[in-house]
């Protein structure tokens, strides 16, 4: 174990091994925060941030009446683990860092400076996530993608959109590894173009503080689906 890895992530990768396991099939509920306390020899609170970046990550869900299940369409071709080069782990890494400078900014400025027309562009993007996405069930790359830089565009900052063009090949790769799973998730799915829509509600009210904060919620969601994926490696 790396000396930076947190419990909660090594607790959500031992979570997640029972779940491929079959100790944990899909449809069957997850003990309690209690009962998992205990067996991990922990407080409650990293119990907590392990079932939300699994949860994140689509790979379970809470229900009505309580209780935590995992998702139904989580089987073996699902959960196989991700391929991903030695050298695109720290790039992924990286980037990651980079987005979390880069975006809220380009946020916040987008709600102060977007043009009517670069708000409808926006609006056009986000019609085919959502028709890709939850209507057809596939991962929206593009969409994604898409969908950034027109935010990004509405800065009107060209440093930012140069900084932003040069980071396109490993920016689609990184969505590759990260969006891809989503496809045979339909929470996850419509909870990624949930975050994406509340950026856009936010950007067109032209309030850049919600803005700002719309999109940190989208990357510490997506942070925490990353660092399940890379969980075989020192992250």
């Amino acid at each position: 174990m790396s000396k930076k890895e947190k419990i909660s992530q090594v607790i959500s990768r031992e979570l997640l091994n029972q779940i491929e396991s079959g100790t944990f099939p899909p449809g069957s509920k997850l003990p309690t925060e209690m009962e998992l306390s205990a067996q991990f020899g922990v407080s409650r609170v990293p119990i907590r941030e392990a079932l939300s970046m699994l949860r994140a990550a689509g790979m379970i869900s809470s229900r009505q009446g309580g209780g935590t299940y995992v998702e139904e369409a989580t089987n073996s071709t699902l959960l196989q683990r991700v391929r991903i080069e030695s050298d695109d782990v720290e790039s992924i890494k990286h980037l990651f860092e980079m987005r979390k400078i880069l975006e809220p900014e380009g946020a916040y400025l987008a709600a102060l400076r977007r043009t009517p027309e670069q708000l409808e562009r926006m609006k056009e993007i986000l019609k085919r996530m959502e028709d890709e996405s939850l209507q057809k069930g596939m991962s929206a790359i593009d969409a994604d993608i898409d969908f950034h830089r027109s935010v990004i565009l509405a800065t009107h900052n060209p440093i930012m959109i140069q900084t932003l063009e040069n980071l396109s090949s490993l920016y689609k790769r990184s969505l590759d590894i990260t969006l891809r799973p989503n496809a045979e998730l339909k929470q996850r799915r419509e909870a990624v173009y949930k975050e994406h829509y509340n950026i856009l509600l936010a950007i067109e009210a032209e309030e850049p503080e919600l803005a700002k904060i719309q999109c940190v919620i989208h990357l510490k969601n997506a942070e925490k689906k990353l660092s399940l994926l890379l969980r075989d490696y020192t992250v």
